[in-house]
């Protein structure tokens, strides 16, 4: 019974001491808000406005085209006129003086005359052909017509000979028009143990573009020096031609050549 007073004693005495420290929370409450503190500042207002746009930029104005730049008009260079020297004939020579007739008292050689006999006789009988006449040579196939009628005296080279101008006169060299095949004129020989070959001519082209001369100048053999003389005889040139447009015989290292077809 005691111990149950102590106990609501002691519980009474722990609510009353509750109830003074709440008071006094209150108390202090109350003084820190008492009409003595200053009131909270007003809210601050932002009213936040865009910037006006910039004033678009200044188009500065194109400046003028710069005046047109004179052309200078090239001076044509000046061109080397090649002069070329054409060699004069040689001057003629003087006639020989006129053929002079033989005299009428000079004595023409009699003809030859040419015969047998059967005068001589030998031992037994029988004769036999001695030749007989006025010469011991033999029989001409044709009786002599006498002595031949003279010449005319020709100066300069015969007609046929071919004289070509110096390369230093030429200004366009010959020009081949027309070729030969050389599968036309293939040495059987050589074709058929497969064999090629290359030749080196000289050709000799007149001022018409005609093929006068041929020579060889490296040989390949097997025949094929022989076919390309016959086959360069019937090539077609455009003639040389001098500074002037003048054609002119020229002569020019051609190498034809001898290829197996596949």
């Amino acid at each position: 019974m005691a111990s149950e007073t102590a106990n609501a004693r002691n519980w009474g005495l722990a609510a009353a001491l509750a109830l003074i420290l709440h008071g006094a929370a209150v108390g202090a409450l109350t003084r820190l808000q008492g009409p003595g503190r200053e009131a909270p500042p007003p809210p601050v207002e932002f009213e936040l406005r865009e910037p006006p746009p910039p004033p678009p930029p200044e188009v500065a104005p194109e400046p003028p085209p710069p005046p047109p730049r004179a052309v200078e008009v090239p001076r044509p260079k000046p061109v080397m006129m090649k002069r070329v020297v054409v060699p004069e004939p040689p001057p003629e020579a003087p006639p020989p003086p006129p053929n002079q007739q033989p005299r009428a008292d000079r004595p023409l050689e009699a003809p030859p005359v040419f015969g047998v006999t059967m005068d001589s006789t030998v031992s037994g009988g029988s004769g036999i052909a001695v030749a007989v006449g006025n010469t011991l040579m033999a029989k001409p196939s044709a009786t002599s017509r006498g002595p031949a009628a003279p010449q005319a005296y020709s100066s300069g080279p015969p007609a046929d000979v071919f004289r070509p101008v110096a390369d230093a006169y030429i200004a366009t060299q010959a020009k081949v028009l027309h070729a030969e095949d050389s599968a036309e004129y293939y040495p059987p020989d050589a074709l058929a143990l497969g064999l090629e070959g290359a030749v080196t001519l000289s050709v000799g082209i007149n001022e018409r573009g005609t093929v006068v001369e041929v020579r060889v100048l490296k040989r390949a053999g097997h025949k094929f020096d022989e076919a390309a003389t016959s086959a360069l005889r019937k090539f077609r040139f455009a003639p040389a031609r001098t500074s002037d447009g003048r054609a002119v015989p020229t002569r020019i290292t051609y190498s034809y050549k001898f290829t197996v077809s596949n």
